[in-house]
C-alpha cells in the first residue's frame, strides 16, 4: 500500500485539519522507516517536501489573519512576535522568520497559491521572491508567475537563475537602495549565554564581512590547530571586541 492510499477524507473544521497534519506526522515521526522500501521511503521524503511548502503557506495565511485581528491581545501580548515567542515556545528568531513569510506571501500571492498546493518547495519559493523583489512592484506579480511555471515546466535553479537576470535585464529600474528589503540579522541567545546568528546580507555588507574573516581567520601558525569554523568564529569576536 502507498501512503497517499492511507490519506482520510477532507476534514470538517481547522481543529480536524490541525488533527489529521499531527496524526500523520506523528506516524511518519515513529514509524519504522528503516523497514519500508525504498521507493516508499523515496515517497514520504518528497510528500515530506511537499508538506513544508504546504505548512509554510498555511501558517503565513492563519498569521496575516491573526494579526489584522489583533488575536495577540486577547492573551496580553503587544505584537504577533511577542505572541509566537511565548504561546508557540519559539525563539524570536523563528517569530521573525515566521512574520517574514507572512509578509512575503502576502506580496507574492501567486508563489503563496503554489506553495499551498505542494507545487514548489519552501526554499526555491523564498528563491524566486527574493529574486522578483529585485524588479518593480508593478511587473513583480506576472514575474512570479514565469518564474513558477518554469519551475512547474522542469526548470532547475540554475535555469531559474538565468530566467531571473533575464527578467531583471528587461525590467529593472535604477537601484536606489543600498540594501535590499529583506536584510537582517537574528542572533538568538542559547544555553549558558551561546548564541546562533542568522541572517540575510546585502552584498556590500557580505563582502566587508568576508574582508574581516579573511584578515583575521587566518592560521597563526603550525601550532594552530582550530578548525576553519572556529578560525571564523574568533574573527568575528576580535573584529567585534
Amino acid at each position: 500500500m502507498r501512503l497517499a492510499d492511507q490519506v482520510p477524507a477532507a476534514p470538517a473544521t481547522a481543529d480536524d485539519a490541525v488533527a489529521m497534519v499531527q496524526a500523520g506526522l506523528g506516524w511518519l515521526a515513529t514509524a519504522d522507516a528503516a523497514s519500508l522500501p525504498a521507493a516508499v521511503q523515496a515517497e514520504a521524503l518528497r510528500g515530506l517536501e511537499r508538506a513544508t511548502s504546504m505548512h509554510t503557506a498555511a501558517q503565513s495565511r492563519v498569521l496575516r489573519a491573526f494579526t489584522a485581528q489583533c488575536g495577540y491581545e486577547d492573551d496580553g501580548h503587544g505584537s504577533p512576535r511577542t505572541w509566537l515567542t511565548w504561546q508557540t515556545r519559539t525563539t524570536r528568531g523563528a517569530a521573525s522568520r515566521a512574520l517574514a513569510w507572512m509578509q512575503r506571501l502576502a506580496a507574492h500571492p501567486a508563489v503563496a497559491d503554489a506553495l499551498a498546493a505542494g507545487q514548489i518547495s519552501e526554499s526555491w519559493a523564498r528563491q524566486i521572491c527574493d529574486w522578483t523583489d529585485a524588479l518593480p512592484e508593478d511587473i513583480r506579480g506576472d514575474a512570479d508567475v514565469i518564474m513558477l511555471g518554469a519551475a512547474d515546466g522542469g526548470a532547475n535553479l540554475d535555469d531559474l537563475a538565468a530566467l531571473a537576470e533575464q527578467l531583471h535585464k528587461m525590467h529593472a529600474r535604477p537601484d536606489t537602495d543600498d540594501g535590499f528589503a529583506d536584510r537582517s540579522v537574528y542572533l538568538d541567545t542559547t544555553f549558558q549565554g551561546a548564541g546562533k546568528l542568522n541572517g540575510e546580507l546585502t552584498p556590500q555588507c557580505t563582502a566587508a564581512l568576508q574582508a574581516v574573516l579573511d584578515a583575521l581567520g587566518k592560521r597563526r601558525g603550525p601550532e594552530d590547530l582550530r578548525t576553519k569554523g572556529q578560525r571564523l568564529h574568533d574573527a568575528l569576536e576580535d573584529a567585534c571586541l
